[in-house]
């Protein structure tokens, strides 16, 4: 059975959140991103989308049900759907950068924008193989694209949880991005919330699939022999949709990119530094590939 689409209650894929603290101690005087300037980008025409959502295909009624232990996901058939609607999407398709729903609240407006400051500010010297494929080099012009190429619009959504933070809907629109208002709530290290919002930005890729999540083994076992739990939320990832086996998808690239500002970043602080050092080897844990994880370890030089 199928039935009009409704925003509200779609099932989604997105990331959540738990308190973790900082497991880094700031020193110097070195670039944090407080002090980013706003970022102008062109309003993006949206018109165009929006026709098509209106008179698109209904989505099936009966969508996978999300279990809320990590984050909701969709379907490689979802995906699908989002390609047959609205056809295949390149990597950096977009130009025209992105537009806020008027319905964003001033600050989350805010936050994201300080956030791209933030990612647009960074400098590095060097960066990785990986990292030059998907990103280019580690710099704050090279990730402000990669984000504006792929997002045309952020509305709010409550992304199908109290505890969601931001997620992608690509059957919907595949080149939008919802966020909730726990964006400004998000008790994570700002880098790891700028992981959250590049990992989304991966998942707009209709060409490739919108790179879908793969279930993770049971048991999901780290080397002590325990079990892996969730940064996000501390639930045991086994049997959950959160783990990939490409360092190409969205788990993949957003470790990529932080493993390299770790390394790489020239004008970043050592919290910074630290912090997405140790959010990188967590999401690294969700890539159960072996070959997969072991081209990431070599491109890192680990």
């Amino acid at each position: 059975m199928v039935k009009p689409v409704d925003v509200w209650s779609l099932l989604t894929l997105s990331l959540f959140v738990l308190t973790v603290p900082s497991y880094a101690d700031d020193h110097g005087n070195f670039f944090d991103g407080a002090g980013g300037s706003i970022i102008a980008v062109p309003a993006a025409d949206l018109q165009t989308l929006r026709s098509i959502s209106a008179n698109a295909a209904p989505v099936p009624e009966d969508h996978v049900r999300q279990s809320g232990a990590d984050l909701f996901y969709f379907t490689r058939e979802e995906a699908l759907m989002a390609r047959k609607r609205f056809g295949a999407r390149r990597e950096g398709g977009q130009t025209n950068g992105y537009e806020f729903d008027r319905n964003v609240p001033a600050d989350i407006q805010k936050r994201m924008r300080d956030d791209l400051a933030f990612m647009q500010g960074i400098s590095g010297w060097q960066a990785t193989p990986l990292h030059q494929q998907i990103f280019g080099m580690v710099n704050g012009p090279a990730y402000f694209k990669f984000f504006s190429d792929r997002v045309t619009g952020i509305g709010m959504n409550n992304c199908g949880s109290a505890n969601a933070v931001a997620c992608v809907i690509p059957y919907l629109n595949p080149s939008k991005m919802w966020l909730t208002k726990n964006f400004i709530k998000f008790n994570h290290p700002q880098i790891s919330r700028m992981m959250v919002v590049y990992h989304e930005a991966r998942h707009t890729e209709t060409e490739n699939g919108n790179w879908p999540h793969l279930t993770c083994p049971t048991p999901f076992l780290d080397a002590n022999g325990k079990d892996i739990q969730s940064i996000w939320t501390g639930a045991i990832l086994a049997g959950e949709p959160a783990c990939e086996e490409t360092p190409f998808g969205a788990y993949g690239s957003s470790t990529i990119m932080l493993k390299n500002i770790s390394k790489y970043c020239t004008n970043c602080t050592n919290k910074v530094k630290m912090d997405a050092d140790l959010y990188a080897d967590d999401q690294l844990g969700r890539i159960i590939e072996p070959d997969a994880k072991k081209q990431m370890l070599d491109d890192f030089g680990e």
